[in-house]
């Protein structure tokens, strides 16, 4: 279920996620979930931003990426002055890479040593970054695994992306077993059959900022990799037991548009049903 709430820059989605890994009388897990920031400040020190943030009550932040602006000269102040306040809460702070980030990392004879300096002062700060890592979480005797995964920049491509399957899932974190619930960090949406079938649970996206302008009826119209009518733009999505939920983003980069599609931070809980 779903609701929403927050002005037309910046809206909080609420859903709420049952499952058997966890018992019913369990307190239930509140995941705040972040994406796309690009490196935008919502108001002095971020403060609109932690405001809302706030609000949620979280037990765990969670990012699915592209928190930062990559580029020759990354930008990435705001979005450590948003980090920096984050971890001063009592819930822990969890990222995971975005196509940004990703190439930052991976071509380093274009960007340097920029993505290990910032990931440096996110660490030093409390930040636990996990490039293609698994982090074990506890809950209320319950075990949640949360998967960061940096999708090979080949599958960003426009044109001619190589075949996508679970193989290279179970390559980078094994099988998926049946004793944790599994929370898959995993930028691109657009492969959430793969990443269900793999045994993720949740996975949390975003890269396609909505769709950038919304119909009703159509959803998201255009990605900005210039694809129609993406099938994974914004919102919760069920597949065979298993759920995606794709944020709108906090942000965004190149061409700064949104039409009846605003801003999202989300909050998801997680509750049990055994």
């Amino acid at each position: 279920m779903a609701g929403c709430i927050g002005s037309d820059h910046l809206r909080i989605s609420r859903y709420e996620i049952c499952t058997n890994v966890m018992a019913k009388e369990s307190t239930p897990l509140r995941i705040a979930m972040l994406a796309d920031l690009h490196d935008r400040l919502w108001g002095e020190g971020q403060c609109e931003l932690l405001d809302a943030i706030d609000r949620l009550d979280s037990d765990l932040v969670l990012c699915a990426g592209d928190m930062l602006l990559g580029g020759k000269i990354a930008e990435t102040e705001n979005t450590l002055c948003l980090f920096r306040e984050l971890v001063r809460r009592r819930a822990p702070v969890i990222c995971a890479n975005g196509n940004h980030e990703s190439r930052m990392r991976l071509r380093k004879s274009v960007y340097g040593d920029q993505y290990e300096r910032y990931t440096k002062k996110l660490q030093d700060m409390g930040v636990r970054v996990l490039v293609n890592e698994t982090q074990n979480f506890p809950w209320e005797g319950s075990s949640f695994r949360i998967h960061g995964y940096e999708l090979p920049l080949d599958y960003y491509r426009k044109v001619g992306q190589p075949r996508y399957g679970t193989g290279e899932l179970t390559r980078t974190f094994g099988p998926a077993g049946k004793d944790a619930y599994h929370i898959l960090l995993a930028h691109n949406p657009v492969f959430f059959d793969t990443y269900a079938a793999w045994g993720a649970d949740l996975t949390l996206s975003g890269h396609l900022h909505g769709g950038i302008i919304r119909l009703p009826g159509l959803g998201g119209v255009i990605t900005p990799q210039a694809r129609l009518f993406p099938k994974y733009s914004r919102g919760l999505y069920s597949l065979n037991g298993k759920y995606l939920v794709v944020s709108a983003g906090l942000g965004e980069h190149t061409v700064p548009v949104r039409i009846n599609n605003p801003h999202q931070l989300i909050s998801i809980t997680v509750r049990g049903m055994a």
